[in-house]
């Protein structure tokens, strides 16, 4: 909880997601200690900007998919004007994840890359693909090293499935 503290303003907020889920990276209160990236389900977000932290939640805009039990939420992207992919503002390893849905933080925690050894007992966000010039895709986990087959948080089941695509579903 101690990066909720610092990190209470929110980025990019002129830009409104066109679906009813998004995924927010931000920086843990220190480098690597994703312990503290956890945060309670139902809480609202973003957290309002009234104090300003030195390092604030990014909304993920760019093409990327978060598989979990239940499907796949897919997000075209957002490209430049060149039709190139945009660079990547955050560093995907030993970050922080919020997945919220109609504003509401549905899970929270570390994003870690698929060979990590770490052993976090709370949401996880698998990194599976982040090659440059190929969209995001992320394995979403109740904790880590956890299967995908694990029973997944009942709050997850209502959230997710109306805004899932079955697996194999690809953005556009």
């Amino acid at each position: 909880m101690g990066w909720l503290v610092a990190c209470l303003a929110v980025g990019s907020l002129g830009a409104k997601p066109t679906q009813g889920w998004s995924l927010w990276v931000l920086q843990p209160s220190r480098p690597g200690l994703l312990t503290d990236c956890a945060m309670p389900r139902g809480l609202a977000w973003p957290l309002p900007a009234a104090l300003t932290p030195p390092h604030a939640p990014l909304r993920l805009d760019e093409a990327l998919t978060v598989r979990w039990q239940g499907g796949q939420l897919v997000q075209s992207g957002e490209r430049d004007a060149s039709g190139l992919p945009q660079e990547r503002a955050w560093h995907p390893f030993d970050s922080c994840f919020v997945l919220s849905v109609a504003g509401v933080v549905v899970a929270a925690g570390g994003v870690v890359p698929r060979v990590s050894a770490r052993l976090l007992r709370s949401d996880t966000l698998v990194i599976q693909d982040d090659k440059p010039g190929r969209p995001l895709a992320f394995t979403l986990l109740p904790a880590f090293p956890a299967e995908l087959e694990q029973p997944v948080p009942p709050e997850w089941r209502a959230a997710l499935t109306p805004f899932s695509k079955p697996p194999g579903a690809q953005p556009r």
